[in-house]
């Protein structure tokens, strides 16, 4: 049945407004919420305090502080800003009110004792404000610390999953002819760069790299160049074939680097524009740093498709991560060659993450006393970690020891690994706890100390037992 005009008229209006004014109240509620602050915030807290106490001695000027109004009005100004930007706004305002008083005073011949009710409510009530604001500005900075840091584990987990799947495929098609697998080959080139510790003439296993892309991509005419000073080198780091120098002032470099990803002579934004390359790309870490910079300028037609362009953008992230993490990588490595390099990155990541926002994260170590169920003891926990979680296993002849890094965990999480682990084996090997499994664990929490010191001291009381 259909609605007469009017009626279809009246609802779309009211549609209309609803929707206007849910916007209004937005961005009402978000010019209240808590800021940051910087070189604006005092123009701001300076600019409408001033602004109030003008407005409020033009209305009133026998009384341009209000004072004798049954509600100090004015307070709400320095109130508002508290909301804004914290304590600080608050003290700032409220100092402007006092030395507002104090000029009126100087140049009043009347003589008016110093209104103290008036000044000491309103600090109260303006810095009950700002105590809130800078309790939610700490939440807020924590949440966004958190978030920023899952969003760089997604990147890197999404990158890993497609180089493991790529590299099952090219294993099936090439298993004859290529002895090494492609995740082998990128786990080697970790290594390197790790083993490098940043040579600052080159980057460090950038012919490692070079071999990896041909032989995946089938590249014939390739270079690329180290990031210095804000530019790109001209002479090549590695090099493919009959190669040119970099040209900066190509429209697909320029369009590379503004969009900070990979693009092709197909790129939507580009198919009217000519260039001497097929294919430019940024090596962009997880974290957004460009390290270098990767211009094809031939190839088979046959290879410039979707899969190859993904795996180019994906192994060039791989690299540039291991690139970022390197030099502080390579001081854990040193005091214990057997740590993994995602797991000491991942430390790293983590100790960054509690300094700036503490926000607890731990590492559990497992030790596996010599048993009959050793081994099966290990494989079984093993298999127990969270997807999150990042484990190192350290092995010798007396004892096993699987350590798990526990990104965002704090007691709590801890508690409940631990009883999940012990009800998980006591069931799978007929025991009653994990002392009579001859298990024992160790924690330590991420920022407690420095990373390499954590990790030996854990170690240590690892060994001790």
């Amino acid at each position: 049945m259909a609605l007469p005009n009017n009626i279809n008229t009246n609802i779309n209006t009211n549609t209309n407004i609803n929707t206007n004014a849910e916007r209004t109240s937005s961005r009402l509620a978000a010019w209240f919420a808590p800021k940051q602050t910087s070189a604006w915030t005092w123009f701001e807290v300076g600019l409408l305090t001033l602004g109030t106490l003008m407005i409020a001695a033009w209305a009133q000027p026998a009384d341009p502080l209000w004072l004798k109004q049954p509600f100090p009005w004015l307070w709400l100004m320095p109130a508002v800003l508290a909301l804004r930007y914290g304590c600080i706004a608050a003290l700032s305002a409220s100092a402007i009110f006092f030395i507002d008083w104090s000029l009126l005073q100087r140049n009043s011949t009347e003589v008016v004792a110093f209104p103290g009710q008036y000044f000491l409510g309103g600090l109260i009530f303006t810095l009950v404000a700002g105590e809130f604001s800078d309790i939610w500005s700490a939440r807020l900075k924590r949440v966004r610390e958190i978030n920023n840091y899952l969003s760089q584990r997604l990147e890197s987990l999404t990158r890993n999953h497609y180089l493991l799947r790529s590299s099952h495929e090219r294993l099936e098609q090439d298993l004859l002819v290529k002895p090494v697998t492609l995740r082998d080959s990128l786990l080697h080139l970790r290594h390197l760069t790790v083993a490098a510790r940043g040579q600052p003439s080159t980057l460090p296993a950038v012919q490692e790299l070079m071999r990896i892309l041909t032989q995946a991509c089938q590249l014939e005419v390739a270079s690329l160049h180290r990031k210095i000073n804000g530019g790109f080198e001209p002479r090549p780091s590695a090099s493919l074939g009959n190669v040119q120098p970099l040209d900066m002032t190509d429209p697909l470099v320029k369009f590379a680097l503004a969009e900070q990803k990979l693009c092709h002579v197909q790129s939507n934004a580009l198919q009217d524009v000519h260039s001497r390359y097929l294919v430019v790309a940024p090596l962009l870490s997880a974290s957004g740093q460009c390290v270098g910079l990767l211009v094809i300028e031939r190839m088979p037609f046959m290879s410039l498709h979707a899969e190859s362009l993904q795996f180019i953008n994906v192994t060039l992230g791989y690299y540039a991560d291991a690139i970022s993490a390197a030099p502080a990588v390579s001081t854990i490595i040193e005091k214990l060659p057997d740590c993994p390099p995602l797991f000491a990155a991942e430390l790293l990541r983590l100790e960054r993450v509690r300094g700036q926002c503490d926000v607890d994260s731990a590492i559990v170590a497992l030790v596996f006393a010599d048993s009959v169920h050793q081994q099966d003891l290990l494989d079984e926990v093993e298999r127990q970690h969270r997807q999150l979680d990042i484990i190192w296993i350290v092995q010798n002849e007396k004892q096993h020891i699987l350590f798990v890094l526990m990104p965002l965990s704090g007691h709590a999480a801890i508690k409940s690994y631990l009883a999940r682990v012990e009800t998980k084996l006591c069931q799978q090997f007929s025991s009653t706890s994990l002392s009579a499994l001859n298990v024992k664990h160790r924690t330590a929490y991420v920022g407690a100390q420095p990373a390499q010191e954590l990790l030996a001291g854990l170690l240590e009381r690892c060994y001790g037992h």
